[in-house]
């Protein structure tokens, strides 16, 4: 059984990555549940329904993820608990939940559970971040989404300034889970055709 995800899909899942692990911004994330296609736009739009989602989708996350101290080490999470939550908040947000979600939903708890048996340290998350990091510094140049969450990430909040300290985490946490070096990373990014 294959799945093949929309190309809006799989920007919004590497964004909701980047956002929740890097940023820990679950508000962010919620705002892409429409690139995720689990609801429609004109009720993300309802400033009531958003802010209930918001609310609820901070309250999961905190029961499922384990942030360290040093602000570079990725959280810990089961993704087995991440998809429980979903399933606990689809029916009180009426989530849209298309094949393709639920079957990798499932295939990726059902190897989580695989890998773990065989190394209880595996982390989803040690695989999936590098690549969301990577998709979204070398990001296909037409994508507004990838675009707008790569300033989100890296523009100070306050006065819309690139923040060189934002700019560097991201550039140690790539380093640190690909092992390659951060001035390589740099230059990985800025010699790929849609780095930026």
């Amino acid at each position: 059984l294959v799945s093949r995800l929309p190309l809006t899909v799989r920007d919004g899942l590497v964004c909701a990555v980047a956002q929740l692990v890097f940023a820990r911004n679950t508000n962010a994330v919620a705002a892409l549940f429409g690139d995720l296609m689990l609801l429609p736009q004109d009720k993300i739009a309802d400033a009531e329904y958003r802010r209930d989602l918001e609310l609820a989708l901070h309250r999961a996350v905190s029961r499922v993820l384990r942030f360290p101290s040093d602000g570079i080490s990725l959280p810990s999470m089961r993704f087995d608990k991440l998809v429980g939550e979903v399933a606990t908040l689809a029916p009180a947000f009426s989530f849209e939940l298309p094949p393709y979600f639920l079957n990798n939903a499932r295939a990726l708890a059902s190897l989580e559970g695989l890998a773990l048996s065989a190394d209880p340290d595996f982390s989803v998350l040690q695989a999936v971040y590098p690549y969301a990091l990577t998709t979204l510094l070398r990001g296909r140049a037409e994508s507004a989404l990838l675009r707008a969450t790569l300033r989100d990430l890296t523009l100070d909040p306050a006065t819309g300034d690139l923040d060189l300290g934002r700019i560097l985490k991201l550039v140690k946490q790539l380093s640190a889970l690909s092992g390659r070096s951060q001035v390589r990373v740099v230059l990985d990014v800025l010699c790929t055709p849609g780095g930026r």
